[in-house]
């Protein structure tokens, strides 16, 4: 196996044990033991992963690259903290590693994921990234909309604003002025590509999460067309209620702008292409002809299935049915398909070894809350100037964002050992995208031939798990749905 070294380290942690030098020989030391060789040593110097903002982190953003094109079998560091400083973004990229069929292993927390057990793991831990996002996406969405309720601006505040002390958003002395210029010039018939010109000439720059960069006509854009500025915010059905904020721009001023970018300025056409993602989506062959599946939605709502050869005419004689046809026999199939019990424990014990390995998150929290207390005291001091105390304030309160949530954590693994104890209640209740994304998780291929799913390919990470439920089953799949069979290197009749 060629295994790769990322190693990193900020300014604070030049010490033995985190040092670069290190971090390489306790690699070289595990490579040598594994009888492995070393592909390529990513290194980070002077690096924060704080923020887990990649593109701060070069080395650390190529080797995700040279992984991707499998350059590389596995990964090592020398602790979980020198890869990700947080759980969430750590599980989303075991998730991409697991994709790329490369394995990974920390040497301090002794996890090693290149044996087959470790593989299949990772493959599972990958897909709590999904799990998390999802929560904290229905979280974020219900602080979003209490605030909303409330008058409140949720999100990141948009140029030439900044947050008050009472959290009500108000002008930026910084960046105001140049809101100012930016309506003005719009107001006067410039486009919005002079505007950012302008803007950009004197000295402003963007705000949000991607750093301060230079305007262009698309940013400029959307702050013209922002009701924010006028104390408006979205109801969620198109229209719009009060913000509790008061305006930072006349109304007459910003319906001038409006009226000026009607008149010169011809919005690009946008084509439309009707693309949906479906359950079975790229994963679904036709086992007449081996040719592609599409799908799409009828106009009474029902998707229907249909062979693409034999729409373009090549003479496949694929009969087609309804998607839910298809999605019951696979519900049907998952419902029998249960995940061991000591794979569940496993699984679960190595999560719980990430989320020790993370305990951090809550020092981490109340360290980066007492520097924001003592940067207001500096301020209201007169110690530092509102342009630093702006800059460091937004970049805390971007570090506390980025912590993973550790509330209701033994919850959060009941609930995944409840998805891990029955797939088919999850594939049950998902939307068409959601059961795309779980069917891509366990299946490579699944055949389908008129109104039966034939035989279905699963992940080589699964497959140990289809070999022990196949003869469990068979006799219940023929009954069911006659020549359909589980593991597709046992039907005679299989695609090659």
């Amino acid at each position: 196996m060629k295994a790769a070294l990322y190693a990193r380290v900020s300014s604070e942690e030049q010490v033995e044990g985190y040092s670069i030098d290190a971090q390489r020989r306790a690699f070289q030391t595990f490579a040598e033991n594994k009888q492995w060789d070393t592909y390529r040593e990513y290194i980070d110097e002077g690096k924060s992963a704080r923020t887990d903002n990649i593109n701060k982190r070069p080395a650390f953003k190529e080797m995700v690259t040279d992984a991707l094109a499998g350059q590389f079998d596995v990964l090592v560091v020398h602790k979980l903290d020198r890869f990700a400083r947080n759980l969430r973004i750590t599980l989303e990229y075991f998730d991409r590693l697991s994709k790329a069929g490369v394995s990974f292993v920390s040497i301090s927390e002794n996890m090693d994921f290149s044996t087959p057990w470790g593989r299949l793991a990772l493959t599972l831990l990958g897909g709590l990234a999904q799990f998390y996002s999802d929560n904290l996406s229905q979280e974020t969405k219900k602080g979003w909309a209490e605030r909303k309720a409330q008058g409140l601006y949720a999100g990141l505040l948009p140029f030439g604003a900044t947050k008050g002390e009472d959290g009500v958003p108000i002008p930026d002395p910084e960046t105001y002025p140049g809101l100012r210029i930016a309506f003005e010039l719009a107001a006067q018939g410039k486009h919005d590509r002079e505007v950012a010109q302008a803007l950009n000439t004197a000295g402003y720059r963007t705000a949000g999460n991607q750093g301060n960069r230079l305007f262009t006509k698309d940013t400029v854009g959307g702050i013209l067309t922002n009701h924010f500025y006028v104390a408006e915010l979205p109801d969620g059905n198109g229209g719009w209620i009060d913000a509790k904020h008061k305006p930072f721009i006349d109304r007459d001023l910003f319906n001038t702008v409006q009226e000026m970018r009607s008149k010169g300025y011809s919005p690009r056409q946008t084509i439309n292409s009707g693309a949906r993602t479906y359950s079975l989506s790229c994963i679904a062959q036709c086992s007449r002809c081996g040719g592609s599946i599409r799908m799409q939605t009828s106009p009474k709502g029902r998707q229907r299935v249909y062979c693409a050869s034999r729409s373009e005419g090549l003479g496949c004689d694929f009969s087609g049915t309804f998607l839910d046809v298809y999605e019951s026999q696979i519900e049907w199939y998952l419902a029998n398909f249960i995940i061991p019990e000591d794979y569940q424990k496993k699984i679960l014990e190595a999560h719980h070894k990430l989320e020790k390995s993370y305990s951090e998150t809550e020092s981490s929290e109340e360290r980066l809350k007492a520097s924001l207390k003592r940067l207001k005291e500096q301020y209201r001091w007169g110690h530092i100037s509102q342009r630093e105390y702006l800059k460091n304030y937004k970049e805390i309160e971007y570090q506390l964002r980025q912590l993973t949530p550790s509330k209701n954590g033994q919850e959060e693994l009941e609930q995944l050992a409840r998805f891990l104890a029955n797939v088919a209640n999850a594939w049950r209740e998902a939307n068409q995208e959601h059961r795309n994304k779980l069917a891509c998780c366990l299946f490579q291929k699944v055949w389908i031939r008129d109104k039966e799913v034939i035989t279905v390919r699963p992940q080589p990470e699964l497959k140990p798990f289809f070999d022990l439920n196949h003869e469990a089953m068979e006799q219940k799949l023929s009954q069911n749905f006659g020549k359909w069979r589980p593991r597709w290197d046992s039907n005679p009749r299989s695609p090659p």
